[in-house]
């Protein structure tokens, strides 16, 4: 009996040991399945911040350079690269694909602003009245785009009393043809009308009269960064001069005017942006001067000189960019972060800074 009762104590021990065994063999793969998490966690964190630094320092990169070098210098900076520095959109949206960084690699985009109709531009933020200049360029780049008549002029005039404001003895939502303030208290989901600046073209989706495919038409056509209207002919697209040389037969404020205004024909207007164009090829700066001199040469009795230097960027050399900068860590799963920012230079020719007017992370 004695013997049996030993026995079955071994077995009872057994089945314990078993037991514990199965619960530290439990334990112990959970602990290296959490390690594992863990430092998948950690590494994953690691390679978000070493990619989000990457992209800020592109950014700052771009900042120097624009800072440091004549602007025509940046598509030699490009073209150290191997990449085409012009594309269909404008002469100097410069893109460098893939750049080694460290462990990473990099990423950028530089477009200039001023390349651009600034929709800031229509209403002036002092006097509330319309530039008759920028509703001729926004007119005229929306009719070149092919957008509906109707649809253009609800949002022109939408945008009109979205960007005026109350100014005691001014009229605010003085274009009766676009949507009030009334407009957007009464929609389903309500939002005030803005009575100011644009802080960026998205916000246009907000006004009556926008919608996706109209928006996708023209995103890359118009801007809000310039502290005024001029546009860079230096960088400027076919379809954007055309507008502005349009525009450049149109006074800038309503006045009483002897005889028929001048106007500029679209075949006339193709011929000055072709040669614009061509120009760039030589010299990728273009001024007021050269401007001037292409309109004589095409059409001699064209009288639009004085428009021409309220649309056109008399330096030919721009101040607003927009930068879009891309770090990237590991591989085939690897982390990428972007910093988009639009910055501006000032100061003198000889002394010029750099300020951070847009900075966004995802």
């Amino acid at each position: 009996m004695n013997f049996k009762k030993r026995r079955s104590e071994r077995g009872v021990v057994l089945i314990i040991v078993l037991m514990v065994v199965a619960i530290l063999t439990t334990l112990v793969v959970d602990l290296i399945y959490f390690t594992h998490v863990d430092t998948e966690i950690s590494a994953n964190t690691r390679d978000e911040i070493k990619s989000r630094y990457i992209a800020k320092s592109g950014v700052y990169v771009i900042a120097g350079t624009i800072k440091n070098e004549p602007l025509e210098n940046i598509t030699a900076f490009a073209s150290t690269q191997n990449v085409e520095s012009g594309d269909s959109k404008g002469y100097w949206t410069i893109q460098i694909p893939f750049l080694p960084f460290q462990d990473g690699s990099l990423s950028m985009k530089v477009i200039d602003e001023r390349s651009k109709i600034n929709l800031n531009a229509l209403v002036s933020q002092t006097t509330n009245n319309v530039d008759r200049q920028v509703l001729a360029e926004l007119k005229e780049l929306f009719r070149m785009l092919g957008v509906d008549t109707n649809k253009s002029s609800l949002f022109i005039s939408s945008l009109t009393n979205w960007l005026d404001r109350p100014i005691a003895g001014k009229r605010n939502d003085q274009d009766s043809g676009g949507a009030s303030a009334d407009y957007y208290a009464g929609l389903e989901n309500p939002y005030q009308i803005k009575d100011g600046p644009l802080d960026s073209v998205e916000e246009i989706r907000l006004i009556n009269g926008m919608d996706e495919e109209f928006f996708n038409l023209i995103k890359d056509y118009v801007t809000v960064y310039p502290a005024d209207k001029k546009i860079n002919f230096s960088t400027a697209p076919k379809v954007v001069i055309k507008a502005a040389v349009k525009a450049a037969a149109v006074s800038a404020i309503q006045r009483q005017e002897s005889g028929s205004p001048e106007e500029v024909k679209d075949d006339t207007a193709e011929l000055i942006a072709e040669a614009v164009i061509e120009a760039r090829k030589d010299d990728p700066i273009v001024d007021i001067r050269d401007v001037r001199e292409m309109v004589k040469v095409i059409d001699p009795n064209l009288k639009i000189n004085p428009g021409l230097s309220g649309v056109v960027l008399g330096t030919g050399k721009s101040d607003v960019f927009s930068l879009t900068s891309v770090g990237t860590i590991g591989g085939v799963a690897s982390t990428s972060r972007v910093v988009n920012a639009v910055v501006r230079k000032s100061g003198s020719e000889s002394s010029q800074g750099v300020n951070i007017i847009s900075w966004k992370e995802r």
